[in-house]
């Protein structure tokens, strides 16, 4: 709830201008609570006021890439972290993956290797995780591809756990690159795994479709990034131009809602062969709770780009909250364990329930159901 301060409407002004000027009132603290998310807010668990267990006995262990996790949740280190070491630490100490972002140096640079050596002593038992562009895994018009025998070689010397390949051909056409080239890349992913001889997991920001995930899993791929559009595409926002400032039309302007919702990409992997973790607009613990519903078998979750996370003590805070958001969600449900989540009913509306049925058809038909 949003703490208002400030006097009510029916006070006089001249109350307010004989008060003392000296003394001004402290501003209230803001409320750290996210307001609702629009990815979310459409779908509702069905809740289960007689759940019949301890909340004390929820267990939000789960498994991923062999090991056991304490949360469904991969951390995602910021794109310009210098905190990095400390999230790393959090990580260790709560049994967590973390992904520390891109690492497509490693195929260039000799010295990376030893320098990320450090976040694996800061962190020598959890699974860390780096991020390389696929466009750099196939020839592009405008640079050759990457080495993969040093690309294979190179995270085992920077004690990394597995990689994971963003599939960014998508965003180099809408940026307005020169020219993409995808040809060979599926090709090349599996080579890769083949050579690297660990996880490799692929992420995508404008959903996947069904048929090509199982392509990906049948390589070889270990888990699926999956975000998507966000929130159902309006008409604002759409850059209408001003008769006095004609622009000329770009393509990421006519791309704006180019892909699936992140609800509807959930649901539609559901059960495709390899974990998937639900990449788009997480917040909060109950959040997380629905994407699992849907779904999902992780949750990607980035720290807050707030000052106020900036030490080890607040980044666990922030996980803190987070835990018991969706410890809540799960005993409020009647989830004993994250797998339970998969059984709950949930109630979609607008247009967040057609894509979701949209997605159910389109699962059904490639399942044979």
């Amino acid at each position: 709830m949003t703490v208002r301060s400030g006097r009510r409407r029916g006070q006089l002004a001249t109350d307010a201008q004989s008060a003392p000027k000296a003394a001004s009132t402290p501003r209230a603290a803001p409320d750290p609570t996210p307001a609702p998310s629009p990815v979310w807010s459409a779908l509702t668990l069905l809740p289960n006021p007689l759940p019949e267990i301890a909340l004390a006995n929820v267990d939000t262990s789960v498994r991923f890439l062999g090991r056991e996790i304490s949360l469904p949740v991969l951390l995602l280190a910021p794109q310009s972290s210098e905190e990095l070491g400390k999230l790393a630490a959090l990580a260790q100490s709560r049994r967590l993956p973390l992904s520390i972002g891109d690492v497509s140096a490693l195929a260039t640079d000799p010295a990376l290797p030893a320098s990320l050596q450090g976040l694996r002593l800061r962190a020598p038992d959890a699974i860390l995780l780096g991020e390389i562009p696929a466009t750099a895994l196939v020839p592009q018009p405008n640079q050759a591809a990457h080495d993969l025998d040093r690309l294979a070689e190179a995270p085992h010397q920077a004690g990394l756990s597995g990689l994971i390949v963003r599939l960014d051909f998508d965003q180099a056409v809408l940026a307005g690159n020169s020219t993409p080239d995808a040809t060979g890349a599926l090709d090349a992913i599996a080579a890769l795994i083949r050579r690297l001889r660990l996880p490799v997991l692929v992420r995508c920001a404008s959903g996947l479709a069904r048929h090509t995930a199982r392509g990906l899993v049948e390589r070889g791929v270990a888990g699926l990034l999956v975000a998507g559009t966000g929130p159902i595409p309006t008409a604002a926002g759409t850059g209408t131009r001003s008769p006095e400032q004609p622009r000329p039309r770009s393509l990421a302007t006519v791309f704006a809602g180019w892909g699936i919702p992140t609800v509807a990409a959930i649901r539609m992997l559901r059960s495709v062969g390899a974990p998937v973790i639900s990449d788009g607009a997480v917040e909060t613990g109950l959040d997380a709770a629905k994407a699992i519903a849907l779904g999902a078998d992780l949750i990607a979750l980035t720290p807050p780009a707030d000052s106020s996370l900036s030490g080890e003590d607040a980044l666990a805070a922030w996980l803190d909250t987070f835990t018991a958001e969706i410890r809540a969600a799960m005993f409020l449900a009647g989830a004993l364990r994250i797998g339970g989540l998969r059984q709950i009913p949930f109630v979609a509306t607008g247009e967040t329930r057609e894509w979701l049925e949209a997605a159910e058809s389109l699962w059904r038909t490639d399942v044979g159901d």
